[in-house]
């Protein structure tokens, strides 16, 4: 997977949402500044992390992955790179702007049938198919409410392997699920079975992020 070229997708992405501006005033400039953000320095080191520390959990007979929280897809992208091309990595995000930029960052580096994004309440679309998915990933659980965490782990398919991610920065208003410690990161995902937690200090120095994998 060339990393060159997602960059090489985003800034085509940014430039025609500049051009659009020009002639639209209904045009949201900020899309930009997202888009940058899902890929600055602190996304990147936790989805790296993710990847490396997960690739001895992946379930032998893996079909379907689901991204909760998907935002533009970063993870999924990552994570090609372990799970082969033949597995459907299923992304989902509330918002709709998500969907199509995302197929334009996969542009090129993947095939787009088997990287989807879904424009749905992440909570609600994974119960409607909880049983289709060997492998849950939650990189932005700060944003889920606790209990529909839980309930999240409840409905998976026992031999399910989930990876979460939390943090501890509070000062973020649409963190409404951070925690002190990776300790209570770890009793807020309440999973039967630990495989692995650790944290990871963010780049920017401002925060720590918590990660789980188990059953």
């Amino acid at each position: 997977m060339s990393l060159e070229q997602v960059f090489s997708n985003a800034l085509e992405e940014i430039t025609n949402i500049y051009m659009k501006s020009k002639y639209d005033p209904e045009t949201d400039l900020y899309r930009s500044f997202d888009l940058l953000n899902s890929l600055n320095k602190n996304q990147f080191a936790s989805k790296r992390w993710l990847v490396e520390k997960l690739t001895p959990y992946i379930p032998s007979e893996l079909k379907s992955v689901c991204i909760l929280g998907s935002w533009y897809g970063l993870t999924g992208i990552l994570l090609r790179e372990i799970v082969g091309p033949d597995v459907h990595i299923v992304n989902i995000d509330t918002d709709p702007e998500t969907k199509e930029i995302g197929l334009k960052l996969i542009k090129g580096i993947d095939v787009h049938e088997k990287t989807v994004f879904k424009v749905d309440d992440a909570v609600n679309y994974f119960f409607s198919c909880a049983h289709n998915f060997q492998l849950i990933i939650n990189t932005s659980c700060e944003h889920m409410d606790e209990d529909d965490i839980r309930l999240i782990v409840e409905a998976k398919h026992k031999n399910a392997v989930v990876c979460f991610q939390g943090n501890n920065y509070h000062s973020v208003q649409s963190h409404i699920n951070t925690h002190n410690s990776l300790e209570e990161f770890v009793d807020s995902v309440n999973l039967v079975q630990l495989d692995y937690s650790e944290e990871l200090k963010a780049p920017n120095g401002k925060y720590d992020r918590y990660m789980v994998i188990g059953q």
